[in-house]
């Protein structure tokens, strides 16, 4: 399955794609689809909807902010895509934030600095590719929607497969809390 080139437009990311019904970022087996898919989440089109589906649903709790960021963060570091930048981007990012939320009792909302008029120059993390583990969580976004009415239970479905998968993330975690801690320590020089 070939993922968007970079420099296509936005209405290509979503290209239709057809699979043959397994996830190749959960390894989920989904009934066959066509249909769309994310730009560069290694992501089955019938897994994307299924994600799309779930996302849907959390929002009525009053916990559904953090509950629908572990989702966002879970499925995309369940499903890394191929080595690109901006992958290396989504992954770091996303597990950067079940790092924060998981083990440093984050809030839901990412931290912004307080900056006055323009930002002042900074220099990026030095973000890289980080290589998969072979398994990537046993659970998968099709393990929280079976829950289909119950948002209580679904929410902490949604919970245990985050932690899921940040576990399966293990031998990456030294570099992902040193990236999340020189994250911290440049929003704190600006602010």
């Amino acid at each position: 399955m070939a993922l968007r080139q970079p420099g296509a437009t936005r209405e290509r990311a979503l290209a239709v794609a057809e699979d043959d019904g397994s996830c190749p970022g959960c390894g989920a087996l989904l009934p066959a689809t066509k249909g769309p898919r994310h730009a560069y989440l290694g992501a089955s089109p019938a897994c994307w909807a299924l994600y799309q589906r779930l996302s849907g649903r959390l929002t009525a709790r009053p916990d559904g902010l953090r509950t629908h960021r572990l989702l966002r963060d879970a499925y995309a570091a369940q499903h890394p895509g191929e080595r690109q930048l901006r992958s290396v981007q989504s992954v770091a990012i996303h597990l950067m934030d079940l790092c924060l939320v998981l083990e440093r009792g984050g809030t839901h909302q990412r931290r912004r600095p307080a900056t006055h008029g323009r930002a002042p120059r900074r220099r990026a993390l030095d973000l890289h590719w980080l290589e998969p583990p072979r398994v990537l969580g046993v659970m998968t976004a099709s393990d929280a929607l079976r829950a289909e009415d119950d948002a209580d239970v679904r929410a902490e479905r949604v919970e245990a497969w985050a932690a899921d998968v940040w576990d399966a993330w293990e031998e990456h975690h030294h570099t992902i809390r040193r990236w999340l801690d020189a994250s911290a320590a440049r929003r704190d020089a600006v602010g």
